[in-house]
């Protein structure tokens, strides 16, 4: 290539296009387009491809328009800015928190200190012109994407680090606020229509659940993609320590009550099933006893009817018959007998009547 001298001079001479090489002129054009080409086409493959993570879902838009939605894993799109790809955390369960701030989770959970916006939104007037300090948890996800994206305050913020250009992530930066603008209204209208004590004590289940009700009407009213998971009260008490003290002192009262009437209740229901079973069993014995007595004496009656009978038909045979009968068992239990006749004398030093015999004792008299 000619130095700067030879182009001087060849500007003092006239200068000559055919002096310039321009055959290196076109490689050096040529490597810079094959950079490019190759720069444009690495760029373009990264943003082909993207990854759904387990707890995502992800929303393809095509110019704008939803084409697909597709489940956790590696994807392949057209490159930006044909496809964009929303990713949304349809199984993650999130939560928020009014009145308090969790600095640290854990085994032991660690608390931030309350400040004026905390206790602006945790201290609320009840229903009888009393003051309240109310803490209460909200949990929830997405249950509808396309809702969540574009129903209600459009996608906020993107969070694009380490995510191939045209996927966004945490899109809908609106929606916490809708949330928690929400949740705040209906807990202040359903603790303005309650008593303090209901508040603090035995409404603080029923609150929680009529809160998750309402909030859940509102954001499908505002078609907000949301479903509210729970609503907790985390604690309920007045806004001075020493009214504090007297609340909890009530409340222990109550849950000592509580405790001795189920104990009561227990004690209750473990010894009435136990009282009607002896008495079912008592009856049930009765009842044999008396089927028993019933039908040994109806056997009886139909045994002396039968004698009587009997008897009607001859009367000596039957009298007779009957104290034969009875002597034979009467005698059966008397032992060994001997029987003598009242003319004889002198027997008694004929008889051992210390030895007890083992044959039968001799019987004389009328035979059956």
């Amino acid at each position: 290539m000619p130095s700067h001298n030879e182009f001087r001079g060849q500007r003092g001479g006239g200068f000559d296009p055919d002096d310039i090489p321009w055959d290196q002129v076109a490689k050096k054009i040529n490597l810079i387009l094959i950079g490019l080409a190759v720069v444009a086409v690495l760029l373009l493959g990264k943003s082909a491809f993207y990854r759904v993570e387990a707890s995502d879902e992800g929303v393809v838009l095509r110019f704008g328009r939803k084409v697909a939605t597709v489940p956790p894993g590696l994807h392949a799109k057209l490159p930006w800015p044909i496809d964009k790809v929303y990713l949304v955390p349809v199984q993650r369960i999130q939560s928020l928190e009014f009145g308090f701030e969790t600095s640290q989770a854990g085994r032991k959970t660690v608390f931030a200190s309350q400040t004026s916006d905390d206790l602006a939104v945790a201290e609320m007037l009840t229903g009888d012109l009393n003051l309240g300090h109310v803490e209460w948890v909200v949990q929830y996800r997405v249950k509808d994407p396309m809702d969540f994206l574009f129903k209600v305050g459009g996608t906020g913020n993107a969070n694009l680090t380490n995510l191939p250009s045209g996927v966004t992530s945490d899109v809908n930066a609106a929606v916490p606020d809708t949330i928690s603008d929400v949740s705040e209204s209906v807990m202040r209208k359903l603790v303005g229509d309650s008593s303090i004590d209901y508040v603090l004590t035995i409404g603080r289940e029923q609150l929680a659940a009529e809160a998750e009700q309402l909030i859940q009407e509102e954001l499908d009213s505002f078609e907000a993609g949301i479903e509210i998971i729970t609503v907790k009260l985390q604690t309920t008490s007045p806004p001075t320590a020493a009214v504090q003290d007297a609340f909890q002192e009530v409340n222990r009262a109550r849950q000592k009550k509580e405790q001795v009437v189920n104990e009561a209740q227990g004690e209750r229901n473990s010894k009435i099933p136990a009282a009607r079973g002896a008495k079912d069993k008592a009856i049930a014995e009765a009842e044999g006893y008396q089927n028993r007595v019933v039908l040994e004496t109806t056997g009886k009656i139909s045994a002396f009817l039968a004698q009587l009978t009997e008897y009607d038909k001859a009367p000596e045979v039957t009298r007779k018959r009957l104290y034969l009968e009875a002597m034979e068992v009467i005698l059966a239990q008397a032992g060994d007998k001997t029987i003598i006749d009242e003319s004889v004398r002198g027997v008694l030093p004929l008889l051992n009547l210390d030895q007890r015999s083992s044959k039968p004792a001799v019987k004389t008299g009328v035979s059956r």
